[in-house]
Parts: C-alpha cells; sequence; structure tokens
C-alpha cells in the first residue's frame, strides 16, 4: 500500500518542478525574443512547446490517479528525465543574458541586454540541449496521448477545461482539447462517439473515388503507396498520396469501410511529425451498388483508397524504405540509424493508440521523406500500407496470404492463408522487430525480380534465389524467426551495439511464453487496452530513445 501512496504522489512533484523551470524558461524567452535572428528561432521554438507541454501537464495532474500503476511509473521516469533536460536548456540561456534575478525563481521583468548574448560561444551546447529536450517530449507524448484511452467520463471533463497554470502574461489558456486538437479525433474515435470530434459529417471523409481520376497518379517503387498530384482552380498543386485498401471477401465491405472512415477520422490531425503517421484528407469510395443488397458475396472486389497529405516542410519525392535498403549506401553516420529506428517505433505506438493493429509493417510500407527544416531529422519516416488493418476489438478475419514480401514479417502464428491466432498488437511488434533487423544491417532480406515483379530472397536470408514457392513456405514456416533470432544475437552488435539489439530481440520474441516482457498474455488483459501499449513504450520505445553515438 505504501508503494501505491509512494507512486500516486511521485508525479505531482515532478509536475510542479516542471512548471518551475518552465515558467523560468518562459521568462527568458520573453526575454531572448529580441535577440538576434538565430536566438530568437530557437526561443520561440522551445517557447511553443512549452506552451503546448503547459497543456498536458495540466491534463496530466487532473487525472493522473486514473492511471494504472505501470503507466504511472513510466510517465513519471520520463518525465523525471524531461525535467533533467529542460534544467539544462534554462541554465545555458541564464548564461546568454544579463539579469538580476529578485528570486531563485527568475521574476517576470527579465532585464535582457541582447549585446551581452554569447550565442556564438553557446550555440552547439544550446542546440544540443534544445535537441535533447525535444526528444524526451516527444518520448513523454507517446505515454501522455496513451491516457485519451482511459475509458472514463473524467477524461473527458479534463480535456473540456481551460489550463489553469500561471503563466507568465497572467492570461487563462484555453483547454486542452482546444490546444492540442487531435486529443479530440483520438477520444471521440476511442469512445464510438462522432459529436464528440470536430469532423463529425461523413461528408468530409468519404468522397467519389471518381475524384482519383483528376489527379496524376505516379506509383512509389517497391512500395504498394502511389503518389498524386492535383492542380486546382488557382493554379496551386496539391501532392497527396494514395493508400489502397482492397476488400476481400466483399462481405465484409461495410466493415472495412468503416474502420477506414474511423481511421481517416483519428488521422485529421496537423502533427504528422508527433505521431509519424500522415494527416489523412479521407477515403475514397466507389459509388456502386455491387457492394450493397443480397448479391454483395457475388460481388467483384472493391478498392477504397485512403488520401493521406504531403508533410509540411519536405522537399523531393517520397521513397520507401525498401528503396533505401536496395538502393543507397548504408548511412555515414549510425545515429542516423538509430533515428529511423526510433520514429518507426514512435509510428507503431500511436496506431495502437488511435486503437488500431496495422497488419503490415514492413519496408514497402514506410515513406521517407527529405526534411527542410534544421530541427527535423534529415530523412523523416511515416508509416502507410494500412491495407489489412483493423480495430483492436473488431473482428478477425483469420486472412493471410503465402507471399514471402508480407510473411517474412509474420510471426509464425500468423503464417500462410490461414494463420493460427488472432492479431493482436504483439504481432505488430514482432513485425518492427524484423525491420529494426533490416535497418540495423542496413540491407534488405528480399529484392524484387526486374521482370516479373516476384520477391526474391537476398543472399542474407539461407534460401535459394531459385527456391521454389513450397520451399521459401517452408522456411516461413519453420525456420524463419529462429533465423532471425540467430542474426539479431550473432550478427547484429558488431553492427549495432549490444543495446539496439537488446531491443531488436525483445520486439522479435514478444510472443514467447517465456519473454518476460511481453509472455504473459494475461498481465494485457484489461479493458482499455493500455498495459501492452505502456509496456511497449517501456521496453521498446523508451529504451530506443536513449541510444546515442
Amino acid at each position: 500500500m505504501a508503494e501505491l501512496v509512494g507512486l500516486v504522489l511521485a508525479i505531482p512533484p515532478t509536475i510542479d518542478l516542471c512548471l518551475k523551470y518552465g515558467r523560468e524558461l518562459k521568462s527568458l524567452c520573453a526575454g531572448l525574443r529580441q535577440a538576434d535572428a538565430q536566438v530568437s528561432e530557437r526561443v520561440i521554438r522551445l517557447d511553443n512547446n512549452w506552451m503546448r507541454f503547459t497543456h498536458q501537464l495540466d491534463f496530466l495532474k487532473r487525472i493522473q490517479h486514473l492511471m494504472e500503476d505501470d503507466h504511472r511509473e513510466i510517465l513519471g521516469q520520463t518525465l523525471r528525465v524531461l525535467l533533467s533536460k529542460l534544467e539544462v536548456v534554462t541554465d545555458i540561456l541564464h548564461r546568454l543574458v544579463k539579469h538580476q534575478p529578485m528570486c531563485p525563481i527568475v521574476s517576470h521583468s527579465v532585464e535582457v541586454n541582447a549585446h551581452r548574448v554569447r550565442y556564438i560561444l553557446k550555440k552547439q551546447s544550446l542546440d544540443k540541449a534544445i535537441e535533447e529536450l525535444e526528444t524526451w517530449q516527444r518520448t513523454a507524448d507517446q505515454s501522455w496521448f496513451l491516457l485519451l484511452r482511459i475509458a472514463d467520463s473524467q477524461v473527458d471533463l479534463a480535456l473540456k477545461m481551460p489550463t489553469d497554470f500561471e503563466t507568465i502574461d497572467n492570461k487563462t489558456h484555453a483547454s486542452t482539447a482546444t490546444a492540442i486538437p487531435s486529443t479530440v479525433t483520438i477520444r471521440a474515435s476511442r469512445l464510438q462517439d462522432t459529436s464528440y470530434s470536430s469532423v463529425s459529417p461523413e461528408t468530409k471523409l468519404t468522397f467519389d473515388a471518381a475524384e482519383l481520376s483528376k489527379m496524376l497518379i505516379q506509383p512509389i517503387p517497391f512500395s504498394h503507396i502511389s503518389t498524386a498530384q492535383r492542380v486546382f482552380g488557382n493554379g496551386q498543386v496539391g501532392v497527396y498520396f494514395l493508400n489502397q485498401i482492397r476488400c476481400e471477401p466483399v462481405a465484409k465491405y461495410q466493415v472495412i469501410k468503416k474502420d477506414a472512415r474511423d481511421l481517416a477520422r483519428k488521422l485529421q490531425h496537423n502533427d504528422p511529425y508527433t505521431f509519424g503517421l500522415l494527416a489523412c484528407k479521407g477515403v475514397a469510395v466507389p459509388l456502386s451498388s455491387s457492394t450493397d443488397g443480397p448479391n454483395r458475396q457475388a460481388a467483384p472486389p472493391a478498392t477504397l483508397t485512403m488520401v493521406f497529405r504531403k508533410p509540411a516542410h519536405t522537399t523531393g519525392t517520397a521513397n520507401s524504405l525498401r528503396y533505401l535498403l536496395t538502393h543507397t549506401v548504408p548511412p555515414k553516420s549510425l545515429s542516423l540509424r538509430f533515428d529511423y529506428a526510433k520514429q518507426l517505433a514512435r509510428s507503431v505506438s500511436y496506431v495502437h493508440t488511435f486503437g488500431f493493429v496495422h497488419k503490415n509493417i514492413r519496408p514497402e510500407s514506410i515513406l521517407a521523406f527529405t526534411s527542410t527544416r534544421s530541427d527535423l531529422p534529415p530523412q523523416s519516416l511515416f508509416l502507410v500500407g494500412f491495407e489489412n488493418f483493423r480495430r483492436e476489438d473488431g473482428s478477425t478475419q483469420r486472412l493471410g496470404d503465402n507471399t514471402l514480401e508480407r510473411n517474412l514479417y509474420r510471426h509464425s502464428s500468423r503464417q500462410g492463408a490461414s494463420p493460427n491466432e488472432d492479431y493482436v498488437m504483439q504481432h505488430d511488434i514482432y513485425s518492427l522487430g524484423v525491420c529494426l533487423l533490416e535497418i540495423g544491417f542496413w540491407r534488405s532480406f528480399i529484392r524484387y525480380h526486374p521482370q516479373t515483379g516476384r520477391a526474391i530472397p537476398t543472399e542474407i536470408l539461407p534460401v535459394s534465389p531459385h527456391a521454389d514457392v513450397k520451399q521459401v513456405n517452408h522456411f516461413l514456416h519453420t525456420q524463419s524467426k529462429d533465423f532471425l533470432l540467430h542474426l539479431a544475437r550473432n550478427e547484429l552488435p558488431q553492427y549495432m551495439g549490444t543495446r539496439y539489439t537488446e531491443i531488436a530481440e525483445t520486439c522479435l520474441t514478444c510472443l514467447d511464453p517465456d519473454n518476460q516482457d511481453f509472455g504473459d498474455e494475461r498481465e494485457f488483459q484489461d479493458e482499455d487496452g493500455i498495459r501492452v501499449g505502456v509496456r511497449y513504450i517501456e521496453k521498446v520505445v523508451l529504451r530506443l530513445d536513449q541510444l546515442c553515438v
């Protein structure tokens, strides 16, 4: 009982300390806004991030008593690390200004002499400190957004209440729901309550698939995603990404359509870099009666198309991760490979937060964009490929296939045309583990025949490129998992180090009964589906975020 009380009491003091340093940070930022352009750019970035974080802290303080112990502990640990990063940033900013402190916490009226800024001397340390602070803010985000899965009306009340923390300008903040609109869409779809969402009219989420004919569509190499351009009447060009969903059997069309519309509603956000998921414009639906009525079972398969927006601050064309693995040299910096892994793990986390399992995580389903902003990674990864997804609480059809390019990323219990087990989040985690291996080696496990387009195993796999379908399937069904574990344990450490290897191994064994982190399914049978997400953040996301070179 004492331990439980200790956990409950651990978060509020940490929040108060974060707010204390946050007020100091905001005061320093207010003074430094008039400094030279480079300093001003960074303090505005800090200030904007802090405003968002204030709302998150307020919301957390209101509902932290509803959290389960593991969730509270992980979020508390993350906040304590975040607090240490916040202290470092404020200390550096202190050295950039000349002020007369009136108390241990800087007063609201910090006197700043812009000429005293020693930015050139502090630039490298400040940039590094800001980067580390933002990294841990993104890490805290994942545990924080998971709060929206709690099935309690107090969560909804807390989202709608104005933030009541004291601010530098003494103005009352808007509610968390207003300040962070994505909370509304996530929460609404979790409750299956469209009246809660700001995107309630169905017409805003679905449109006639005939509209796609007005776009210039080009396939993305080594991906099932296409790029689409449309020139509007005012001369502006819109760039989109098309993700087709083939509905087989058609008897399930209405269920798949509903799930696609639900996912589109959740992805009506403006934070693609936070979630690692592209913002969705809507779902293109064929206006045909063949999918309705008593004869729908005999109708040909229908196709829905999810239309995603191009993320801001990117240039050039998108490439699939498969293309990068097969056509580019390994990144010169090991930290870039770490960054790819962190981004992909974050995307998987948010798919779960949004209440879905992906079922198709592989390099063909991952798009890479070249960033144009210095505060973004050189290459930003986004998870797409929503072809077989479903709601976590939805029925599973246990349908599969025998394709190498898909089955290699599936756990042995999900192999073949008729998988043995229902799909759960741990199956997505396994798929992530296979991708972590390829990123670590920077080698693709498959290639495509230039004439036939058939997937062929590369030399890293113990299967001949000339093997027939039966031989390939035998390897996939009986040997692939053990072989991938062998690669992880015996060869990956020399490329990526011990800690990265341990994370990849955790993912690959997450469905094993003797896996101490994920093996006992009874631990994750909670009503809200939060426990497995918390464990994933603890054992995968947090450990990846701690990797550095």
